[in-house]
């Protein structure tokens, strides 16, 4: 089949469609993976950085999926689609895997950006003590609410640059802070992981990874979707060279007891507060990337207008209160970080891409396909089965440790409101 050229349409570069996807994996992904080498010991080094390449070419082959979409239905696909992810599970797999795609993509950015909503209270709590991390929850909904009005990630491209650039920032200020805190470390332990604990720390590696249900998004934001491949390039070397320095540092400076923030575990100073305040709006600007995504998917699911008014605005106030409500239910960001990295996320990220550029890239009616070399099919096939493994056991072992949570560590435990 001859390939149709896709039609240029203003939107995002390849440059800033690279730094939309840093801001979506940088939100909580860095702060928790000192702890997670903290579990898994030095092997997690290698299983970051291997996962980091495994997600990335995956990533490519989902943005090659939209393209494939374009060229075989040009008509369908011409314009920009609402849910682009559930576009290209519906052509590979039919209805029922657009459907079970809709739920995990969903469960992965509902659960990723409730974690960023109570890692932001914790962060606040700890800058302004005065109030406890359950009333900055019902703070930090309040304040993130009106932001997600807005339509689609192009709509509000400042939150995202604003991000990047705390990110880079809060890196830098901890990985030095952390050196500087070295000295004083004279007992530091490096114990021996468990099967439980290296689970746990392989789900918040998944977790750190996994953004690609929001990537086909991004990318139907952009003025030429064929380069879309560039800006995960771009997006993934960014993200690891943020992520080594800070989780290596964590790790090897306060061993396997390393707090599950490592925000929380350095010494506490200006430059310090001044990164958890970068934090905090790279959290607020990443959430509105991930929550755009979930509410796309409730409004075609409700058949709310597309454009502004009373039904969007009721309906994306409901889902974040919502996710306040879940936040004081289990106010460690930890735990549900944990549970969605090894489940909705590993899906997401691992499975489904690789499975569905697999059967798109077969020749069809009035399409050649194209070729997939047979390293690259070893390869992607490879992705599917770690995955597998490895977010079934994360899973498994983020749901015990949630059951196994007292219920006195909620915001609901005491109605009196002591616990506030």
């Amino acid at each position: 089949m001859e390939k149709i050229p896709i039609k240029e349409t203003k939107g995002l570069s390849v440059v800033v469609a690279g730094l939309f996807i840093v801001a979506q994996l940088a939100g909580a992904g860095f702060v928790s993976l000192p702890k997670a080498l903290g579990n898994t010991g030095w092997l997690g080094l290698p299983m970051m950085i291997l996962f980091c390449v495994m997600v990335g070419l995956s990533a490519t082959r989902l943005g090659f999926c939209w393209n494939i979409l374009e060229e075989r239905w040009p008509d369908q696909y011409s314009q920009p689609a609402r849910q682009p992810y559930m576009e290209i599970a519906e052509k590979a797999f039919g209805k029922h895997g657009r459907a079970f795609a809709l739920f995990c993509v969903v469960a992965s950015q509902f659960g990723g950006t409730t974690v960023f909503i109570i890692l932001a209270a914790e962060l606040l709590n700890t800058l302004l003590p005065g109030l406890s991390t359950c009333v900055y929850i019902i703070i930090v909904a309040t304040i993130i609410t009106p932001c997600t009005w807005l339509g689609t990630p192009k709509d509000f491209w400042l939150g995202p640059m604003l991000a990047v650039v705390s990110t880079i920032a809060a890196c830098l200020a901890i990985f030095v802070q952390t050196l500087l805190d070295a000295p004083d470390q004279h007992y530091v332990q490096f114990v021996n992981p468990t099967i439980k604990t290296f689970a746990l720390g392989y789900g918040a590696i998944l977790f750190a990874f996994g953004g690609s249900s929001v990537f086909p998004t991004i990318q139907n934001d952009m003025s030429d979707r064929t380069q879309f491949w560039k800006s995960v390039l771009l997006g993934f070397s960014s993200i690891l060279l943020l992520y080594v320095p800070v989780s290596v540092a964590g790790y090897a400076v306060f061993g396997t007891y390393v707090n599950s923030n490592i925000l929380f575990e350095v010494t506490q100073g200006p430059a310090v507060e001044a990164a958890m305040a970068l934090q905090i709006i790279n959290l607020l600007g990443s959430y509105v990337i991930g929550f755009n995504t979930v509410t796309q998917a409730f409004e075609d699911i409700l058949n709310i207008p597309q454009n502004f008014g009373v039904k969007r605005i009721v309906t994306r106030t409901s889902i974040v209160w919502l996710q306040a409500i879940i936040g004081l239910a289990i106010p460690d960001f930890s735990l549900i970080l944990n549970l969605i990295g090894g489940s909705a996320m590993t899906i997401c990220s691992f499975i489904l891409p690789p499975l569905m550029y697999l059967v798109l890239t077969r020749p069809g009616p009035k399409y050649d396909g194209r070729p997939v070399p047979f390293w690259m099919r070893v390869a992607l096939i490879e992705i599917v089965i770690i995955g597998a493994i490895g977010g079934t056991f994360s899973t498994v072992s983020a749901i015990v440790e949630i059951v196994n949570t007292p219920f006195s560590a909620s915001c609901f435990a005491d109605f009196s409101g002591d616990s506030l």
